[in-house]
């Protein structure tokens, strides 16, 4: 007896396929993408290019849509259900990546999207590899979390707890976050926020009119400018997100890939034998006379350039990452332009985790 020909008719599933996968790649469709853009803000797909070498990401769950009937019912279509996870490269050493589509239900945390960041979570840990998120959502998923599907939510930031320390954990902040996805940044390394576009806290605008009857701006609850020199939560304020993706992988560089592996080491052009004759005119000769110390440290390491963690919060303490003979160091520094130098509360903590940061992972 002959085979049946549409046993083996696989054209229609490979369109279907396609057709799938293309759905997915559209995210929220045209009009949200388009509002994404109206935002001064770029898509997760655009992002993911800036932030990994060209051609390495590997996507998990590509194909995934809630499972939650109701929401299917009323939203239709949710794109990967609103996460896009998986592995790429930075400077060719593999990472692991969970970014929040902001243009699927405004980028909330669905249980499908959660469990591939469980997923991203548990190969960062088994393969020793930095986890970097990117965080543009709105928090919780209210449709999700009313039921058993959504149980398991803490074992986010109790995995977030046990990487700590053992890889290297960024966030970076491209929109507004609320809730959960508020508070994966305070346990992660490195906050880099793009002014006056993101803000983290624990409720939105409309939460607290709701509860207090106050009028705020997301800016004023928990904006780039709170965090980066108020609160002292955040490290860096940057433009926009094309600098935001480039301060991800610069500060990478200084970091081995987990707290098992040395620090990369990069070739030296600046003659480790060079003299610092301008420290002479920097620092006076006089005790109480106040002078810049971030001249200091571009005088003194490699080719003049340091990334610095804080400067705009404790100033009077100096924290930033550098390179002596290609070696990465971290520089702990009095700044005697503000406050004479001396250590109060806040500079003391900057100061504190800072070393702890470097000693974590060999630096």
């Amino acid at each position: 007896m002959a085979d049946d020909p549409a046993l083996h008719d696989w054209k229609p599933l490979v369109e279907d396929l396609t057709t799938r996968r293309e759905a997915a790649y559209g995210m929220g469709g045209p009009d949200r993408v388009q509002r994404q853009h109206d935002l001064g803000k770029q898509t997760v797909r655009e992002r993911l290019p800036k932030l990994l070498d060209p051609g390495t990401f590997v996507e998990y769950g590509l194909l995934a849509d809630s499972m939650d009937p109701g929401l299917q019912a009323d939203k239709g279509y949710l794109a990967a259900d609103g996460m896009v996870a998986g592995i790429g490269e930075i400077e060719g050493r593999r990472v692991a990546v969970c970014a929040y589509d902001f243009t699927v239900m405004a980028g909330s945390m669905g249980a499908v999207g959660e469990h591939k960041t469980a997923r991203m979570r548990e190969l960062a840990l088994r393969q020793r590899i930095p986890i970097v998120w990117l965080l543009d959502s709105a928090g919780a998923r209210i449709q999700a979390t009313s039921g058993s599907t959504f149980a398991s939510a803490g074992a986010l930031f109790r995995e977030q707890v046990t990487l700590s320390g053992v890889v290297p954990q960024v966030a970076a902040m491209l929109g507004h976050c609320a809730a959960g996805t508020a508070y994966i940044p305070a346990l992660a390394d490195f906050i880099p926020m793009v002014k006056g576009i993101s803000s983290m806290a624990l409720g939105g605008r409309h939460l607290v009119k709701a509860a207090v009857g106050e009028d705020v701006t997301e800016e004023e609850m928990g904006g780039s400018a709170v965090h980066t020199t108020v609160s002292g939560v955040a490290d860096l304020e940057v433009a926009d997100d094309d600098e935001c993706l480039r301060i991800v992988r610069q500060y990478l560089s200084f970091f081995p890939s987990n707290n098992t592996e040395p620090p990369p080491v990069r070739d030296c052009t600046d003659p480790i034998d060079r003299r610092c004759e301008e420290l002479y005119d920097i620092v006076p000769t006089a005790p109480r006379r106040a002078y810049d110390m971030y001249r200091v440290i571009e005088a003194s390491v490699d080719d003049g350039e340091y990334f610095p963690m804080k400067p705009g919060w404790a100033k009077n303490v100096i924290t930033t990452f550098a390179r002596m003979g290609g070696q990465p160091v971290g520089i702990v520094a009095s700044q005697p332009k503000v406050l004479g130098g001396t250590l109060d509360v806040n500079s003391a903590d900057k100061a504190a985790r800072f070393v702890w940061l470097c000693d974590a992972f060999g630096i």
